[in-house]
């Protein structure tokens, strides 16, 4: 399981030990993973759009409301 929070005492010490003791390319791997795995859950709900190749800079499909001076 993969715990990600914001706020690091969120996260159980030995979490942080195990992740503390990989090596650089055992957590490249372990965010690929993650990143295949949040792609995959996307993309099981119909209602979202198709995701793109990451080539291009994303916006916002709605304009952002600012605040009035």
């Amino acid at each position: 399981m993969i715990i990600k929070s914001q706020n690091p005492n969120d996260i159980p010490k030995y979490d942080k030990e195990y992740w503390h003791a990989k090596t650089p390319q055992e957590r490249l791997d372990a965010a690929l993973k993650l990143i295949l795995f949040t792609k995959a859950i996307y993309k099981a709900n119909p209602n979202n759009p198709p995701i793109d190749n990451g080539g291009r800079i994303l916006k916002s499909r709605t304009p952002i409301e600012r605040r009035k001076r």
